[in-house]
Parts: C-alpha cells; structure tokens; sequence
C-alpha cells in the first residue's frame, strides 16, 4: 500500500513539474492532499452531481435558450437583491466588470467534504449561507449544516454518492424552509442516520430558485450581480482541476456538458497581466486546494468546464 502511494505520489509530481513549465500557460499546478489519491479515488469524489435522465436528454440539444433566464426569474418575487452593492451603482443594466460577494462580508469560510461525494450539499449549503446573510443584513455568515442534507434528504439525493441541488432545496422547502446550524449537525464525512430532532434549526424563510439559461455565461453574470453566489456544476476530472494551484484555469481536455462537480461562483473578475476574464469559484476541498480553496476559471470562453451548463439562481423570501 505504502509503495503503492509513492508511486502515484511520484506521477503527480513528475506531472505538475511538467504543466509548470509550459510557457504559455495561464495557471500553475501544485500537490496537494489528493496527490497520493488513486485515479478512481479522486474521481470518485469529483463525481458528485447526479444529473436527472431529463437533463441528461435535453444535453443533445447543447443550444442554450437566450431567453429562459428572463422568463424563469420573472416569475420570481420582483424585489432584487442589491444589498451591499457599491450606492453609486444605479445603472442595473450594466453589469459591473468585476464583482465578488467576499468584499460584502456573505461568504462563509471554505469547508472540506473530505473522502464523500457530497459536494452538491456543500454547495447548496454556500448559497443558503450567503442568501441568508444577504437577506439579514448580517455582518456574519451563519453556518449551516450540510451533514443534515447528506443525512436527510434521500428523495433524489444519495448521501455520499451524489446529489444536486433541487432534490436540496425541496427537501429544505418540506421542513418548512429550516436548516441545522452546522455546530448542532455537524460533518461527519459519511452517511449517517437523520437526526429528525435535537437540533438547533434557523428559518430561512420561503427558498425561490429557477434554473439559468444553459451555457449561457452573461446571464449567469447578471445573476450573480444580481441575486448572490450561484450553485453551479462543472466537469472537475482532468488532473489539472485536481492539481489546480492558481492562476487562471483554462483546460483543454474539460468537457462543457459533462458536468461532475458541485461548487458556487461568488463572483467574477479580469486579470490584467494576462487580459483574461475570470469566474471566482468556492469549491469545499479544504484551503489547501487552490488560492486557499478558491478557483479562478476562464470567463467567457465557450462554457469552459460547463460553468454555466447546469447553473441555479436562487433567493430567500
């Protein structure tokens, strides 16, 4: 076992030491705690998301629909969220050309699932993290529980082999729109048993979501400028996602519509040094990933990694 692990251990160094020296590359790669994982040990834990067959299906038709954002969020509530946007702001049709909620003091701290594929609860848990400090104009960031969505919500959901994120929200939407507070539900990196009583549990009010316009990143733009951090899947299994140290990430071999992974765009941003557009990514695999638990992914080159192919907008009301 031991020899085993040095062995792959060696690979990935020999691997990141060769990305790195490619000249024209705008990111770095850099070893981290996976980098003595198996193949299948790693992908089993990018492999997350479970789409629907539906979904699967509407994926042969890859043209996005311009217009679904708009009509999906107009059947939500008319009120936006612009809490914590600059005041000088007025112009809602122009989108600022960077934005990050982390400046407005609504995004918790990067959490690690560890060895389960849960990333679906973590990031559901994110956006309803952030949702709520918006909603409450808190200047801190309530943690919830993603253990008690791990543990609780079977109906579409499969604890440690994957979820999404409406199986997520409905099973939140039943309890009468409540989650656990992560210090009464904490994570235990397995499936457990449900803990239906004992908890201490926070309203978070009536839970609206729609999904966005498929590959669609303006629209995904204007929703996170306009609503919060956005619940996204993207396909996290080439090795340079799983060695992704910083820069700017931008893959050859990332497939747009075979999404795996479960993280939040908190926001977006341009790098002068190489003038690229970027999305800012929380992922939950620890600060030792990363730009201490951030990903910085190319913005506007063709749905690099599917960042915008399976994308929820949501708001608590």
């Amino acid at each position: 076992e031991e020899r085993a692990r040095l062995r792959v251990f060696r690979d990935k160094l020999k691997y990141v030491l060769e990305a790195n020296l490619r000249k024209a590359s705008t990111y770095k790669l850099g070893l981290n705690e996976f980098s003595n994982w198996t193949s299948e040990e790693y992908q089993r834990m990018v492999h997350g998301v479970k789409v629907s067959s539906r979904f699967r299906r509407s994926l042969i038709d890859d043209e996005p629909d311009e217009d679904s954002l708009e009509r999906s969020l107009a059947r939500f509530d008319q009120r936006y969220y612009y809490a914590r946007r600059d005041e000088n702001n007025n112009d809602t049709s122009q989108q600022p050309n960077t934005f990050d909620w982390r400046t407005k003091n609504v995004v918790s701290p990067i959490k690690h699932q560890g060895y389960c594929g849960s990333c679906y609860a973590f990031a559901t848990v994110a956006v309803m993290e952030s949702l709520y400090a918006i909603k409450t104009n808190s200047q801190n960031v309530t943690q919830f529980s993603e253990q008690q969505i791990v543990d609780c919500s079977s109906k579409g959901n499969s604890g440690c082999c994957g979820g999404n994120f409406e199986p997520s929200v409905k099973f939140l939407s039943e309890k009468g729109g409540k989650i656990a507070i992560e210090a009464s539900y904490p994570y235990a990196e397995k499936l457990a048993l449900c803990q239906k009583s004992g908890t201490n549990e926070i309203e978070l009010g009536e839970i609206k979501y729609e999904k966005l316009a498929r590959g669609n990143e303006k629209k995904l733009a204007e929703a996170v400028a306009n609503y919060g951090p956005i619940f996204v899947a993207v396909d996290a299994s080439s090795e340079d996602f799983g060695t992704y140290r910083k820069g700017v990430l931008q893959i050859d071999r990332c497939h747009k519509r075979r999404v795996t992974h479960a993280v939040v765009v908190v926001g977006y941003g341009y790098d002068e040094a190489i003038q690229k557009p970027y999305w800012i990514i929380k992922n939950s695999w620890g600060t030792g990933w990363g730009e201490n638990g951030y990903l910085r992914l190319i913005k506007d080159a063709g749905n690099m990694c599917g960042v915008a192919t399976q994308a929820y907008a949501a708001k608590l009301i």
